[in-house]
């Protein structure tokens, strides 16, 4: 009987507990509307916020009277200040920023731009191939695998990437390129980063053996978040490789670029990467490489993959153009 009489008790209660709904934000906006769910961002005067019963939208900021939420968040004020705080409302139900410093009255239109707080420990993979044929009055195949990763743990960030493309025309090979790339970053003094790494690329369809090129060198990171990403950095470069049988070392500083922008919700991705040497010992060479697409989330992890490459060396070997442009669609995985 009193196991019975607990059990009595007790269903109720944690029926109740299973009913209450999970922690999630609350915008009030100027006109009394209240929209629930989980705030990623402001920027660009819009605010982001993903219902749990839909995808993720955006309210115009200058509309939004207040803003109330268990999570602190990394905020940007007008004045390019930054801090660390969490925005509630009083019992009078006016804005308030909540810091380690104490309250204070705090209009949402204070805000230029806020994150979530960058996780300590953060990963995410991609992988996908692309392939296109033609056949008729000349038959060729083109196709390119690539892949690339990140983990990163407090300041220090690892990434690698894997490129196989092959071409094929009218049954005679006219690219096997490989190429890989690890880079480590250390941000030392965030938005500074220190950089080493090395290179490898290998094509013997351009009578190019294999090309290593260890580097080090400073990067500096405008923004980095789930929606956009820029960065650019400066290195020397050191080359090493064997070009129509011959070897050849080279020193060359080298100019990179890389930059990211989510839009429609984060269904869409374009990316664009890019980066320039000068060989200043050595041989006489200048080689620029860019990558620049689309990514269509189609369903959930997989999305479609439009890009261009474009390669152009000033040098290279006897025989070879020094342009090299690639058109390519396909479909992909991202994990993270």
């Amino acid at each position: 009987m009193r196991l019975k009489s607990w059990t009595a008790l007790l269903l109720p209660i944690i029926g109740s507990a299973n009913a209450i709904p999970a922690a999630a934000d609350v915008i009030t906006m100027n006109n009394g509307d209240r929209i629930t769910g989980n705030i990623s961002r402001i920027w660009d005067n819009e605010l982001f916020i993903e219902p749990e019963y839909g995808d993720e939208f955006s309210v115009d900021l200058e509309a939004v009277a207040s803003i109330q939420g268990d999570e602190q968040f990394e905020i940007e004020l007008r004045d390019h200040t930054e801090t660390v705080g969490r925005l509630i409302v009083d019992a009078d139900g006016q804005p308030m920023l909540e810091t380690a410093q104490g309250r204070e009255r705090f209009p949402p239109q204070s805000i230029e731009e806020l994150e979530e707080i960058e996780e300590y420990f953060d990963w995410e993979a991609r992988s996908d191939l692309s392939f296109s044929a033609s056949r008729g009055n000349t038959d060729t195949t083109d196709l390119l695998w690539q892949s690339a990763g990140m983990t990163k743990l407090g300041d220090h960030r690892h990434q690698v990437s894997l490129a196989i493309e092959r071409k094929e025309q009218d049954g005679d090979s006219t690219k096997e390129q490989d190429r890989a790339q690890y880079q480590y970053s250390w941000f030392y003094q965030d938005p500074w980063f220190l950089v080493a790494g090395a290179g490898y690329e290998r094509d013997p369809i351009r009578d190019l053996t294999y090309r290593y090129t260890p580097a080090a060198g400073l990067g500096y990171q405008f923004f980095d978040d789930a929606y956009r990403r820029l960065e650019i950095t400066v290195a020397g470069v050191a080359v090493i490789e064997k070009l129509a049988g011959k070897n050849e070392e080279a020193f060359a500083p080298r100019w990179s670029l890389d930059y990211m922008r989510k839009i429609f919700g984060g269904d869409l991705e374009f990316f664009h990467h890019h980066s320039a040497l000068t060989y200043v010992s050595g041989r006489s060479n200048d080689v620029i490489e860019t990558s620049t697409g689309l990514r269509w989330e189609i369903i959930d992890d997989v999305y479609m993959n439009v890009q261009v490459d474009y390669d152009w060396e000033s040098q290279p070997s006897a025989g070879n153009e020094k342009e090299d442009t690639t058109y390519l669609i396909g479909l992909g995985l991202a994990l993270d």
